[in-house]
């Protein structure tokens, strides 16, 4: 049969199609949208942190009494951390993977004149207590760092004129030099009118960020180390790597060391919160492990109730449509023939169904955009939902139409 023939048999009959084609429209949109936020919520959970984890314990919400901690208060906190037993190294920080309580945003520009925000880790050590994996360049060297305060005095100013030095991640480099190369290379903060640059002395493999809302597309890498090292601070926050496995004894070890050296200056009715790496992501991840089980359940009901609807109505079309069926085959027309009808036929309808399905997925994404501050639904998402939604609509008419062709000549007579 042809297709004009075929178009003029769905005009004749346009309800079953109608049906089908906004029951695929309607699945199209909703699994566009749910394939996106599913990304959404895995991409995250799926980039790689470029740390010991399992040898890191993180210590945060220090707060002082009265007076902001000074530097030298910091200093014999770390070394308090360090003769701990199975205590590798500890160092002050001012944000930290998984620590969302202290951000630093800033932007970078780099040769190709690309602008990218990063988050910035602060802190005297860090490659070494993190565990990061330099694959270019060096760690910073001790004249290097300068004290940073927070929320207190002591915020040793730059030397005029001289770029800071910098750490950045691998990926990062790849985003502000066309050809990856930034070691050596100076880049500035457009937004700082007195930036004077930073000069990257080093490249690390992975470090996570720890704005986790932004971990996407290709921007959970998008993270330095800045030459700072904590001064006076009036917030207070530990990296302290361990030999593994982390103990509960090695844990327990660590908070008295913590108590004995703050703990008279600490405000009384704020806990130091300290855990391991892994507690703090199984905890930041737990959010994005729920909307990952209600997007199954919504994707498998959506799929469900398709397929369902598609088998029920072509069935049920293909009932209708027994002697036209019978006619064709006592005229010659073979198995094959019927199968390959009923298969175009669904095709073109979910087809229609597909495209309109597009327009309603790019029309419910800025719906929700407006009311729940989703992001922007990238273009890549709408075929690929509507070619799920094709392939699910073949696979339900598979059942009918194979029913179909199955159906024998003398059914015209009988019908």
């Amino acid at each position: 049969m042809s297709l004009r023939m075929l178009l003029s048999t769905l005009r004749r009959h346009s309800l079953m199609p109608i049906l089908v084609a906004l029951q695929v429209a309607l699945a199209c949109a909703i699994l566009s949208n749910v394939l996106f936020m599913v990304q959404q919520q895995l991409a995250p959970m799926l980039a790689p942190s470029g740390i010991a984890g399992d040898e890191l314990i993180l210590i945060d919400q220090m707060t002082p009494r009265q007076h902001p901690w000074s530097a030298a208060d910091v200093r014999r906190g770390e070394q308090a951390l360090r003769q701990v037993p199975g205590v590798r190294d500890a160092s002050a920080a001012f944000g930290l993977p998984m620590v969302s309580g202290a951000l630093m945003d800033m932007a970078l520009q780099g040769g190709n004149g690309a602008k990218v925000g990063v988050n910035g880790y602060l802190g005297a050590g860090l490659v070494k207590t993190l565990g990061l994996q330099l694959v270019a360049g060096r760690d910073f060297l001790p004249e290097e760092y300068r004290d940073f305060g927070m929320g207190g005095v002591g915020n040793a100013p730059w030397d005029a004129g001289a770029p800071q030095p910098v750490i950045i991640t691998r990926a990062l480099a790849e985003q502000l030099f066309d050809d990856g190369r930034a070691l050596g290379k100076v880049l500035t903060d457009p937004g700082d009118a007195d930036d004077h640059g930073y000069r990257v002395v080093g490249i690390v493999r992975h470090l996570l960020r720890n704005q986790l809302s932004l971990a996407i597309d290709g921007r959970s890498d998008n993270t330095v180390l800045l030459a700072r090292r904590i001064g006076s601070t009036s917030l207070l926050s530990f990296a302290v790597r361990v030999d593994p496995p982390i103990s509960e004894a090695t844990r327990t070890r660590v908070a008295e060391a913590i108590k004995r050296e703050f703990g008279p200056t600490m405000k009384a009715d704020v806990i130091p919160r300290i855990s391991s790496y892994a507690e703090r992501r199984a905890n930041a991840f737990k959010s994005h492990r729920a909307a990952l089980w209600l997007f199954a359940v919504v994707t498998v009901t959506v799929v469900v109730v398709t397929v369902i609807g598609i088998m029920g109505l072509t069935g049920f079309w293909v009932q209708k449509r027994t002697r036209q069926i019978g006619i064709r085959r006592a005229l010659g027309a073979r198995r094959a023939h019927i199968l390959r009808y009923f298969l175009i036929e669904n095709a073109l309808v979910a087809g229609s169904g597909a495209v309109l399905g597009m327009l309603l997925a790019v029309l419910g994404n800025r719906l929700l955009m407006r009311h729940y501050e989703l992001a922007h639904l990238p273009w890549r998402y709408l075929p690929l939902g509507a070619l799920l939604m094709l392939v699910l609509g073949q696979l339900a008419v598979l059942g009918p139409a194979l029913r179909a062709a199955a159906v024998p000549p003398v059914a015209a007579t009988r019908s």
